[in-house]
C-alpha cells in the first residue's frame, strides 16, 4: 500500500486500527484485522521505523490470511528492512507463483537478490518488474534505481534514475535523486539543471534551494550559490544552515570580509559552533591578518579540542610569522588528530624545510606519498628541498618516482627544467614535447621555476614551432 492508496484507505482507518493493534499486542490477544487493515499497520509502523512491531504485524496478518500476497509482500519488505534477504526472497517465490505479473513481486526480488551479490538473477528480475509495469514503468525504473543505490552502484543508478525521468519529466523523486547524485559523483552542472528542472515544478522547496547553492558553490558559481541559499532561507527562516554556506561562498569566491559577516551571523544562533569560529580565523589569515585570525582558531580551539583545522591554522600563521618551532608544534598537533591528511604532511615538510631540516622534511614527504601517491605538490616540494641543499640528482631521482605516479604536466616540465640542469638537453626536449602535447597552457610554469629557459635559443624554436603548428 502506497501513500496514495493509504490516503484512500483513510488516515482514521488506520489510526484507528494501528490503535487496536497495540492494544491487542499489550494485552496478548490477537485481534483480526482484514488484509487491507494490516497492510496499513505494517507500512505505518515501517514508516516510522519501528521495524519489529511491523513484522509482529505482518506475522499476524499471514496466520490470519495466508493466501493473501498483499500480506506476503509486506511481510517481504520487513524482511528486506531486517536485513534478511534469503528469507525475503522465500515470500516472494511464494507471492510470484500466485501473481506472476505483479510488477512490485519481481522488483523487490530483484532487490534481495542485488544485495546479495546476484547481479544477473537481479537484472532478471528487474526485467519482469518493467515488463509488467504497465502504466508505472517510470515508478519501477525510479525504484530499480533506488535498488542500486542501496548496493552502492551509483553509476547504474543514476541510468535507472535518467530512463525513469525520460518517461515522466516530472518526476520529482527522480529529479531530485539526479540532483543530488550527479552532485556526488561531481557532475556538477548536471545537478545544477536536475535541481533547476525540480524548481521549475516546486519553487517553494527550500531543501532544494540549499542543496541547488550547493552544487553552484562545488562548481564555483558562488553568487548564484548565494542566491540559492538566500532563497532557502527565505522560505524557511528557521534554517540557519543557510547563512553558514552564505559564508563558505562568500570565503570561496575570495570575498572574505562579506563571509565573516555572514559566519558571525550564524553565531547568533550556534554560537558553540567550532567550524564557524574556524572559518572566520581563515578568513582572517587571508586577510593577513595574523591577531586576529590567530584569536578565531583560539576560540575553535577552546570549543573542540579536537578541530584539526585550527590547530593547523595556527601552525600556517606561525610559518608565515618564521616562528618554526611553533609552527612544527601546531602542525603536529592538526596531525594527532588526523594523520592522514595529505595537505599537513606536505606542510609540515615545508616548514621543516625553510627550518633547514631536509631529514624530517623528507621523512613527512614519505608519509605524504604513502597517503596520496598522486599527489604533485608531494613531488614538487620533493624536488625543491632537494635543490636547497643542492642535490640534483636525488631531485630527478625523486621526481622520476613521482612521474610513475602521477601523469601530471607541471611534473613533466618540473623534469624538463631538471634535464636542462643536469646539461641533458636532448632528453629535456624529448620530454618537453611530451609536456606540451598533453597542456601547453602549462609552459609558464616551466619559465617561473627555470627562467634560465627563456634564454635557450634551441628550446625557445621547439616551443615556438609547436605554438605555430597548432594555431
Amino acid at each position: 500500500m502506497n501513500k496514495e492508496e493509504r490516503h484512500y484507505f483513510g488516515e482514521e482507518n488506520i489510526n484507528e486500527a494501528l490503535s487496536r493493534f497495540k492494544r491487542s499486542l499489550a494485552s496478548g490477544r490477537k485481534s483480526y484485522f482484514d488484509v487491507s487493515e494490516f497492510e496499513g499497520i505494517v507500512e505505518y509502523l515501517l514508516d516510522e521505523g519501528d521495524i519489529n512491531t511491523s513484522e509482529i504485524a505482518a506475522r499476524q496478518g499471514i496466520q490470519i490470511h495466508p493466501g493473501a500476497v498483499p500480506l506476503q509482500l509486506k511481510y517481504a519488505q520487513v524482511l528486506l528492512s531486517k536485513g534478511k534477504y534469503q528469507n525475503a526472497l522465500k515470500y516472494l517465490d511464494l507471492a510470484e507463483q500466485v501473481e506472476l505479473t505483479n510488477p512490485d513481486v519481481h522488483l523487490m526480488k530483484g532487490s534481495a537478490w542485488l544485495v546479495l551479490g546476484e547481479e544477473r538473477e537481479a537484472e532478471r528480475s528487474f526485467r519482469k518488474a518493467l515488463k509488467y509495469s504497465g502504466v508505472e514503468k517510470d515508478d519501477i525504473l525510479y525504484h530499480i534505481g533506488a535498488a542500486y543505490v542501496q548496493s552502492g552502484d551509483i553509476k547504474k543508478a543514476i541510468q535507472y534514475f535518467e530512463r525513469s525521468l525520460k518517461l515522466n519529466p516530472e518526476n520529482e523523486m527522480a529529479l531530485y535523486d539526479l540532483g543530488f547524485f550527479s552532485d556526488q559523483e561531481g557532475e556538477y552542472q548536471k545537478s545544477i539543471d536536475y535541481y533547476n528542472r525540480y524548481l521549475d515544478i516546486d519553487p517553494f522547496n527550500f531543501s532544494i534551494w540549499f542543496n541547488l547553492g550547493i552544487s553552484y558553490n562545488k562548481a564555483g558559481e558562488f553568487e548564484k550559490a548565494v542566491e540559492a541559499y538566500e532563497f532557502a532561507m527565505a522560505l524557511n527562516e528557521d534554517f540557519d544552515q543557510s547563512l553558514f554556506n552564505i559564508g563558505n561562498a562568500y570565503a570561496n569566491a575570495g570575498k572574505y570580509e562579506e563571509a565573516i559577516k555572514k559566519y558571525t551571523e550564524y553565531l547568533e544562533f550556534d554560537p558553540e559552533n567550532d567550524d564557524a569560529w574556524c572559518y572566520i580565523g581563515e578568513c582572517y589569515l587571508n586577510l593577513d591578518d595574523h591577531d586576529q585570525a590567530e584569536h578565531y582558531y583560539q576560540k575553535a580551539i577552546k570549543l573542540n579540542e579536537e578541530n584539526d583545522t585550527a590547530w593547523f591554522g595556527v601552525g600556517l600563521i606561525k610559518w608565515v610569522e618564521k616562528k618554526w618551532k611553533e609552527s612544527i608544534g601546531f602542525i603536529k598537533k592538526a596531525l594527532d588528530i588526523d594523520d592522514s591528511n595529505t595537505e599537513y604532511w606536505i606542510t609540515l615538510a615545508k616548514v621543516y624545510n625553510d627550518n633547514n631540516r631536509p631529514i624530517e622534511a623528507e621523512k613527512a614527504l614519505v608519509k605524504a606519498a604513502d597517503l596520496e601517491a598522486g599527489n604533485t605538490e608531494v613531488w614538487l616540494t620533493w624536488v625543491d628541498i632537494f635543490l636547497k641543499f643542492g642535490e640534483l640528482e636525488n631531485a630527478l631521482r625523486v621526481l622520476e618516482s613521482g612521474l610513475e605516479k602521477s601523469d601530471d604536466s607541471l611534473l613533466k616540465y618540473r623534469m624538463v627544467s631538471l634535464l636542462l640542469e643536469s646539461k641533458r638537453e636532448k632528453e629535456a626536449f624529448a620530454m618537453l614535447e611530451v609536456a606540451m602535447e598533453q597542456e601547453f597552457t602549462q609552459i609558464k610554469y616551466l619559465f617561473d621555476v627555470y627562467p634560465k629557459a627563456l634564454k635557450n635559443k634551441r628550446l625557445r624554436k621547439i616551443v615556438d614551432d609547436f605554438e605555430e603548428a597548432n594555431e
